[in-house]
């Protein structure tokens, strides 16, 4: 069974600074097994922002289904103006709320996030999916969309 540090913070009392690693070293003494413990989203460096769709177009002369996407990202880019960037997923739609990287960014497996011409326009980012964050697929196929209460 998997369980969260942030599960067990909400039936145990631990210290903010308490890591997964901590609390296995207590748990095996205790008689528990503890299988592995995974640091989810290792190797993410850099701008990881909620960005909010503004616009999609839908980018037909390809092979397969592109959105060429404006999102509000606020003050996080530096300038305040919307990030246009270039996305295949297609489970979300204007007005969500999705995780964004900048470029700049590092995602797991040493890739790098730069602006980039890809299928005929500048993508200045990436709309991502839990696994792209490292933080296993979690079997929708998709990019995170957030709930709106979200900034």
């Amino acid at each position: 069974m998997r369980v969260p540090l942030s599960w067990l913070r909400e039936y145990v009392d631990l210290p903010a600074t308490e890591t997964g690693r901590d609390v296995q070293a207590k748990l095996v003494p205790a008689g528990l097994e503890v299988e592995t413990v995974e640091q989810l989203g290792a190797g993410l460096k850099g701008p990881l922002v909620v960005g909010k769709v503004l616009t999609i177009e839908e980018l037909t002369e390809f092979k397969k289904p592109i959105r060429f996407c404006t999102v509000d990202v606020g003050a996080a880019n530096g300038t305040g103006d919307p990030q246009e960037i270039v996305c295949g997923a297609r489970n979300f739609a204007v007005g969500d709320k999705v995780v964004v990287v900048l470029p700049g960014a590092v995602l797991p497996g040493d890739f790098a996030i730069a602006a980039r011409k890809t299928y005929g326009k500048t993508s200045h980012g990436m709309i991502c999916s839990g696994d792209e964050l490292g933080m296993g697929d979690d079997g929708s196929g998709g990019i995170i969309v957030l709930p709106p209460e979200h900034e």
